[in-house]
C-alpha cells in the first residue's frame, strides 16, 4: 500500500480539542476517556501525540491521500530494527499519520519486497536548501492555512522536511518575524525596518484567524461544559 488515507473521522477538530482537553484535565488515563467517547483507546492516543507535535494542525482531516519517498521509508524501517523506537513512536518522530505505515514498510522489508516511492509522486528531498524569507513564510502559509502536511510542502516547495517543520513551529512561537535569517553577513533581521516587521505581524494575523475562530469556538464550548459540570 504506497499511500496512506485514514477513515474520516466523525469528530470535528473542535470536538478532538474537547476530548484532548477532557483528558488533561481528569487525569484518568486513555482508556476511560475513550471507552466514554466510544472511540478506540490507539485513535485518542493519536490524536493526542499529533496534538502535541503539529497543533491543530495534526488534528486535521488529510484532504488525501499521504505519499512518502523511498529514502524515508528506508529511513524509518532502519530507525525500527536499530531499536530506535515502536511502531508508534517512529510514526510520531517521522511525521507520519499512524503507526500502521511503520507495521507495512517492516513486513516489506523483512519479506524482500522492494519499498519503492509512491507512484506519480516526486520524491521529497532529504537536503535542505537556502530560502528566502517571502519563501519561508509562503511554505508557513502551505501547511497552516491550506490545510496541507509538512510533507506535501517539502514536496512542492523542494525543501526537506525537517525544513518545512521547523518553519512552521518557529512562526507558531515567535510569528513570521522568528523565520529571518540572521546567518550570513547579508543578514535579514538587520534589513526589516519597523514596518516590515508590522506588516508581517498583520500577515500572520490574517493567515491564523481561521485557527483563531476555532480555538475561540472550543473557550465557548469549554466553558459551557464546566458551568454545566
Amino acid at each position: 500500500m504506497e499511500g496512506f488515507l485514514y477513515a474520516r473521522s466523525k469528530h470535528t477538530v473542535l470536538e478532538k480539542l474537547t476530548i484532548l482537553d477532557e483528558l488533561t484535565q481528569s487525569k484518568i488515563g486513555l482508556g476511560p476517556v475513550a471507552n466514554r467517547h466510544g472511540i478506540d483507546r490507539k485513535t485518542l492516543e493519536r490524536w493526542r501525540d499529533r496534538y502535541s507535535r503539529d497543533g491543530i494542525n495534526g488534528l486535521k482531516e488529510a484532504k488525501k491521500n499521504k505519499h512518502y519517498s523511498k529514502e524515508l521509508k528506508l529511513k524509518v524501517v532502519h530507525a525500527y530494527l536499530i531499536g530506535e523506537g515502536t511502531f508508534d513512536e517512529l510514526a510520531n518522530k517521522f511525521g507520519l499519520r499512524g503507526s500502521q505505515q511503520v507495521v507495512d514498510w517492516v513486513n516489506k522489508y523483512n519479506g524482500n519486497k522492494p519499498l519503492t516511492a509512491s507512484p506519480s509522486r516526486k520524491q521529497v528531498p532529504t537536503m535542505s536548501r537556502k530560502t528566502t524569507l517571502e519563501e519561508r513564510i509562503e511554505i508557513v502559509e502551505y501547511v497552516t492555512k491550506l490545510n496541507h502536511s509538512y510533507t506535501e510542502a517539502a514536496e512542492r516547495f523542494q525543501v526537506s522536511y525537517q525544513q518545512a517543520r521547523s518553519w512552521v513551529i518557529k512562526a507558531n512561537h515567535g510569528g513570521y518575524e522568528a523565520l529571518v535569517d540572521n546567518r550570513g553577513h547579508h543578514k535579514e533581521q538587520a534589513e526589516l525596518t519597523e514596518l516590515d516587521k508590522a506588516n508581517l505581524e498583520i500577515r500572520q494575523l490574517k493567515a491564523q484567524l481561521a485557527d483563531k475562530e476555532l480555538v475561540e469556538a472550543f473557550a465557548k464550548k469549554l466553558l459551557e461544559i464546566q458551568r454545566r459540570g
